[in-house]
């Protein structure tokens, strides 16, 4: 073990991250003769594989993952250090990368960018976004140190926390010109016939919509643009006659008057809530620390961004489902 070095905790990241030899190398900026002699020297070392190998492709053997596990740990924790450093000599600085996936949140997530950055103007911070299961992956790497999305088995596993933000009511809301629009008489049949923007597939959205319509014995409108984007959305509510299922705060926010309405439905709430998820099982940079420590005191001061229940921040390990 004397003999491993932290190039060697290097090459098995990049190799996993890469999937390749030759890609590795490319982003390490060596050659792929020096990766694949830097990967003899750890096998040496622990005396078995660390990856299985086949023409244009390398796959982590059972030791390979536990020397990658290490391997995250170490280079979180260096990461870490030099935050600190950075930290007592001139300002915490550098980049802190946040992964999102939930559109109720975004009013609430610049806010916390906002105060973030005046407390820590050298910080660069990077949204990033993705599918449920790209974010989760990124997260368990620690490749992103935080991630504001639906607390749902499909992202939050054993060994992730969670910090519970709201949990919003769910609205219908229809372009502002639409031929339903102030009509008090509405039923879920009609609004299946209209043209919607229906929520992509995986969203909390989708699954309460298609949870809905299945307690009704409906299928899933057959006029549809899919997207969950609201700079979409926006949009072509001003240029033709669609409904959608959203978080009331994000009608408030992108379907307001004279852009689109409200309709009067009663929409059950949503059971799961949103939140900010981080991994417990790396070590947590400074700056995303200072971060998740300025999300929960906006949570303590704005109580008007919590759930309606009004009720203390939620903190507590998942397990797998």
């Amino acid at each position: 073990m004397r003999s491993l070095k932290l190039r060697h905790l290097r090459i098995v990241l990049a190799v996993s991250e890469a999937e390749s030899l030759a890609q590795a190398a490319e982003r390490l900026h060596v050659t792929a003769a020096a990766v694949s002699k830097a990967l003899a020297e750890v096998e040496e070392v622990f005396g078995a594989a660390v990856f299985d190998r086949g023409r244009g492709w390398v796959r982590l053997t059972p030791l390979g993952r536990a020397v990658l596990a290490s391997a995250r740990v170490v280079g979180s924790e260096l990461a870490g250090l030099s935050d600190v450093v950075q930290g007592l000599q001139g300002g915490y600085q550098g980049e802190l990368a946040i992964g999102t996936k939930a559109v109720s949140l975004h009013p609430f997530l610049a806010n916390t960018i906002n105060a973030f950055a005046a407390h820590y103007p050298q910080v660069r911070i990077s949204l990033v976004e993705g599918t449920s299961k790209h974010l989760r992956d990124l997260l368990d790497d620690g490749r992103i140190q935080l991630l504001f999305a639906r607390l749902s088995p499909d992202i939050v596993h054993s060994g992730l926390q969670k910090a519970a933000i709201l949990t919003d009511d769910v609205v219908v809301a229809a372009s502002a010109d639409h031929p339903l629009a102030g009509r008090a008489d509405l039923d879920w049949p009609e609004l299946v016939g209209q043209r919607w923007c229906l929520p992509v597939p995986g969203t909390l959205m989708r699954d309460h919509l298609e949870r809905l319509l299945g307690a009704r014995r409906l299928g899933l409108p057959q006029q549809y643009v899919e997207t969950s984007d609201m700079t979409m959305v926006a949009p072509l509510f001003r240029l033709g006659p669609y409904v959608t299922l959203v978080p009331r705060r994000v009608a408030e926010h992108h379907l307001k008057l004279p852009v689109g309405c409200i309709l009067p439905l009663d929409v059950p709430a949503a059971t799961d809530s949103v939140g900010m998820i981080w991994n417990e099982a790396l070590p947590t940079r400074p700056t995303a620390r200072l971060f998740r420590e300025l999300v929960l005191r906006q949570l303590a001061d704005r109580p008007a961004v919590q759930a309606p229940s009004a009720q203390a921040v939620e903190l507590s390990s998942l397990t797998r489902s």
